[in-house]
């Protein structure tokens, strides 16, 4: 009998865990198991390489160059976005941002994982939606999230700050590339977040690894979590009209 191919292996594995974290369609659907993002990283307590995310265990440097979880809640609230998000046994996170005064309305979310080795977060999925964006636009206590990058920066955030209270040094992602023009758009947007390029990971024979792993094809970006939570905290604190 043939042994199953162990790309095949794989690939069944990542199946099953992206379903496990389907898209939200209502988050009613995840009131038992959300929390608010002040809560969670709270509640959360790992040892990891950067240790727990507390004012105990962090340098008067770290406070002063990377925003906490209250800090970027209290943003994210004073610009019309409830930031939420949640964990599971297996290591997999999501960050979810609503429209504070429609619960109902998901303006986005990020889902990924810690990778097993632990000191890399693999950023699965990120999803802005522009019809919910334009709802609640209508509403005058909403200002886009509050800096040009909109609700993703604030979802990202809370993401990178579970990935570093985990131990993780750096995030991945791939920038989907299913169509041209959005391809670019995508690299411009995440390079302005301080992201920076690996490879492009293409159909080619020695690009199925990364396939298997990411399900398409795209250009794989990366950057040290450190780096990107100092860059998004100056973003935000200029945009409070505060000191950097």
């Amino acid at each position: 009998q043939n042994e199953l191919p162990v790309y095949w292996l794989l690939e069944t594995m990542m199946q099953k865990r992206t379903a496990a974290f389907a898209p939200p369609k209502s988050p009613i659907a995840f009131t038992t198991t959300m929390k608010s993002s002040a809560s969670l990283y709270n509640h959360y307590h790992h040892h990891g390489a950067s240790g727990p995310l507390s004012a105990a265990s962090s340098s008067n440097k770290d406070l002063s160059k990377i925003a906490d979880s209250e800090e970027i809640t209290a943003f994210a609230s004073s610009n019309g976005v409830d930031l939420q998000s949640t964990t599971n046994l297996f290591r997999d996170y999501r960050g979810v941002a609503l429209a504070k005064n429609d619960p109902e309305n998901i303006l986005g979310y990020i889902e990924g994982f810690v990778r097993p080795a632990g000191n890399i977060l693999h950023a699965d999925k990120m999803e802005i939606f522009k019809g919910a964006l334009n709802t609640a636009r209508s509403d005058e206590g909403f200002s886009g999230g509050g800096t040009f990058l909109g609700p993703g920066l604030l979802i990202a955030f809370v993401c990178l700050l579970h990935g570093k209270e985990s131990g993780c040094q750096n995030v991945e992602f791939l920038a989907i590339d299913d169509a041209e023009f959005q391809h670019k758009r995508l690299i411009r947007y995440y390079k302005t977040a301080g992201f920076r390029e690996v490879r492009y990971v293409g159909e080619e024979l020695k690009d199925i690894p990364d396939r298997l792993v990411w399900g398409g094809c795209g250009t794989l970006m990366t950057e040290s979590i450190g780096g990107i939570l100092e860059k998004c905290t100056r973003i935000i604190r200029v945009a409070k009209g505060g000191r950097i």
